[in-house]
């Protein structure tokens, strides 16, 4: 249970990893071109490294032949229409990646017969041809007056919020089920009997809560010192060393946790306390999957409107869902990191 957190995030590191890999590392391909026009085949040749070109292919059969023999990975039949250069080509889908770079090439090809033909250089068309940089400025309203956001801030705030929306499910989802694990194991035992001759049900509940409680405390610990070691190992890399330059991600972190640890401690002793109501209607530990499916559907119904509010944080069933106490924990953080909530609305 421990270690679950850090082994998941462990695998999506490595899949975001391999992931980035495979789309910016192409396969070497061959491909036969098929065009009355070299300049195609001479363009295509120069213009990457990992496509080799056939240019003695005459033939779409021929190409077919080849294909079919798997000496080559697709053909390509590009033919000038007027001033319209039209092209097909035909794989068996190992040519994706390299489909869009060779669609650009051909564009650029045409686009420099064109230029030609009005009489406008290469270079001009090239100006022609150039995209427009915008850029973008996140600002927020706060009385009246318009205050600039940070971009970076904003990642780094709403990557807060959506960890302590994994961190509240993983807690409710494990310790929840312990608390009614114990209670029903207790009853149906009998030892209850024993445990509330020697004192009250009531410091048995607080206790016990207590208890579970201070094993969260434990298990926070443990992530935090985990952290810290990744920061230290981490911290002289040129993506951290960036980042910290350009943002005071400890300033946006300990704004933004101002109120939201109030809404994770607050949320999970809800929860601790619904799950000790639901073990106590049992007395065989055969019906804690069904005691536990109430509130497994409660943290699954907050978990996913918290992920919605991370993109919509104000949509009314966001708002709505904000106020309402057992979905509070989950969706409020969202609305904090993105400012779009008032202190009286936290309140």
């Amino acid at each position: 249970i421990l270690l679950m957190p850090l082994i998941v995030v462990g695998i999506i590191v490595v899949i975001i990893y391999f992931a980035e890999n495979s789309f910016t590392e192409m396969d070497d391909v061959t491909i036969a071109v098929i065009s009355d026009d070299q300049s195609i085949v001479a363009v295509l040749d120069e213009v990457d490294e990992t496509i080799n070109i056939l240019d003695d292919v005459n033939s779409e059969e021929e190409a077919q032949d080849l294909l079919g023999d798997e000496e080559i990975d697709g053909y390509l039949i590009a033919d000038w229409e007027g001033d319209t250069l039209s092209a097909s080509l035909t794989h068996t889908g190992d040519l994706d990646m390299h489909s869009q770079l060779i669609e650009q090439v051909l564009t650029n090809l045409q686009m420099v017969s064109r230029s030609q033909a009005l009489g406008v250089s290469p270079e001009d068309a090239q100006t022609l041809n150039e995209p427009v940089l915008l850029e973008s400025h996140i600002v927020s309203i706060d009385a009246g007056e318009i205050v600039e956001e940070d971009d970076l801030a904003n990642v780094v705030a709403l990557g807060g919020a959506y960890f302590i929306n994994i961190m509240i499910m993983l807690f409710i989802m494990v310790y929840a089920t312990t608390v009614i694990e114990e209670i029903a194991g207790e009853k149906g035992t009998r030892m209850m009997e024993v445990i509330l001759s020697s004192t009250t049900a009531t410091t048995h509940f607080f206790g016990k809560l207590i208890g579970v409680f201070l094993v969260m405390v434990v298990h926070v610990l443990f992530y935090v010192l985990v952290g810290l070691g990744v920061y230290t190992y981490f911290k002289d890399h040129d993506l951290v060393t960036q980042i910290l330059s350009e943002v005071d991600v400890g300033g946006v972190l300990l704004n933004f946790l101002e109120y939201t640890w109030v809404f994770l401690l607050l949320g999970v002793l809800m929860y601790m306390f619904i799950a000790a109501f639901l073990g106590s209607l049992i007395t065989k530990t055969e019906d804690i999957s069904r005691a536990v499916s109430p509130l497994t559907m409660l943290v699954l119904l907050g978990f996913y409107i918290g992920l919605f509010a991370m993109s919509s944080p104000e949509n009314i069933v966001v708002v709505i869902s904000s106020f309402i106490p057992f979905l509070t924990p989950f969706v409020m953080p969202f609305r904090l990191a993105t400012n779009t909530v008032s202190s009286l609305h936290v309140w």
